[in-house]
Parts: structure tokens; C-alpha cells; sequence
């Protein structure tokens, strides 16, 4: 780990939804590369319909959580990979402190922050309650370097994926829920056809089916 300050950490979180320590579910939601959490809270947050949830928001440093590519080699995106990682465990602990369990905090995010929590969960040996990676996919150049999922035995995992994405090829996204799959996470992959680098109105609707099958109105 670098020595430099982490400055992820000079940015606050932002809440949304219910109090944290009241509610029957957190949900870490993560922002992409030039995005904020004003944009998960409008384009994700309101969307998914489930006020009664709780929402903690990390926001990146210059708005960007790691400098390059998630498909390149690991150290071209240190320190701030590990900074990044590290904002999320802040995140965790924050939660519990509040007297959630990990098994009632869901890891959600959006291009490089699906990468980022997809990342987190695989690496963390705690369980969580779920993961929600909305186009996305495990960190690294190649198939063999990826992490291998920890704690995730039937664990709700959901991911989406544009079949012509810019940004995430769907090779790794394939790869990515295969290891999952492999881990024994209760999957569901979707990919949809000629769909934009956004959050789309089917991932939106899947997601809220898996919140609701997990917290039911």
C-alpha cells in the first residue's frame, strides 16, 4: 500500500432513502469514471422505487476511481485501486457502525464502479447480502489474473452488460459471471442487444425485482 494520503477519503458520503440504521437493507452505491452521486441517485436511486431502503454514496476523487482502464495491469491503476478499495471497506465499516450486519449491506454500481464493487465483494472474505453490477466486470488484463470470488455461495448477484459496449468488453463480463457462477453466487447475467453505455430501463426492472424478492414490500 502506497504511503500518499488516500483522497477518496477527503470527499464525504452522501445518504439517500431511509436511515441507515433503520433500514432492512444498505445499498452501497457506486458511481462510474465522471459521474457522482447526484447522477446514481437520479438515474439508479429514484428509479428502483425502494425508498424505504437505505443508500450510501462514495464519491471518487476528481470523479474518477482509478486513473486508467480496468483491463489493464493492475499496478497502472495504483495507488488509487487500492485507495478505491479501501474507500469501500470505509464504506462497510461505516455501516456496521451503524449496526448493519454485512449480510444486510447490497454492493451496487455503475461502469468503473460495478468494476469497483464486483472487485470488492470477490476479494472480501465477509458475506454480503448481494451485488448488483450494472455493467461491469472483475479488474485486470486477463482471464487468469482476475480475483476469484471469496464468500459469495448463493449470494444474489446480478449483472448487465451491453453486447457493444465502448467500455466493457462482453468477454469479461462473461468471464466475470462465470467466476461467480463457478463461486456458486445465485446469478442472473443479462445481456442486452445494441443498448448505450447507461443504465438501462430492464436493468432497472430486474434490479428492483431482486430487491423486492429479498426485502418484499
Amino acid at each position: 500500500m502506497s504511503t500518499e494520503k488516500n483522497p477518496h477519503r477527503s470527499l464525504p458520503f452522501v445518504y439517500a432513502g431511509a436511515e441507515v440504521s433503520e433500514a432492512p437493507l444498505v445499498v452501497v452505491t457506486v458511481h462510474g469514471r465522471s459521474l457522482n452521486p447526484e447522477y446514481m441517485i437520479t438515474n439508479c436511486v429514484e428509479r428502483l422505487g425502494r425508498p424505504d431502503l437505505a443508500y450510501v454514496l462514495p464519491a471518487a476523487d476528481g470523479n474518477t476511481w482509478y486513473p486508467t482502464t480496468f483491463l489493464a495491469p493492475l499496478d497502472e491503476n495504483q495507488p488509487k485501486l487500492d485507495f478505491a478499495l479501501e474507500r469501500m471497506q470505509d464504506a462497510r465499516e461505516l455501516i456496521n457502525g451503524d449496526g448493519v450486519d454485512d449480510d444486510h449491506i447490497l454492493w451496487l454500481g455503475f461502469s468503473q464502479g460495478a468494476c469497483l464493487v464486483t472487485e470488492f465483494v470477490a476479494r472480501s472474505p465477509e458475506r454480503f447480502a448481494g451485488l448488483i453490477c450494472f455493467t461491469g466486470g472483475l479488474i485486470g488484463p486477463s482471464f487468469e489474473s482476475l480475483t476469484r470470488p471469496q464468500n459469495v455461495s448463493n449470494v444474489p448477484v446480478f449483472m448487465t452488460v451491453s453486447d457493444h459496449d465502448e467500455f466493457i468488453p462482453l468477454e469479461r463480463a462473461e468471464d466475470t459471471s462465470r467466476l461467480f457462477q463457478e463461486a456458486d453466487a445465485d446469478l442472473e447475467f443479462v445481456v442486452t442487444p445494441n443498448t448505450a453505455h447507461e443504465i438501462v430501463d430492464d436493468a432497472i426492472k430486474r434490479a428492483r425485482e431482486l430487491l423486492d424478492e429479498m426485502v418484499p414490500h
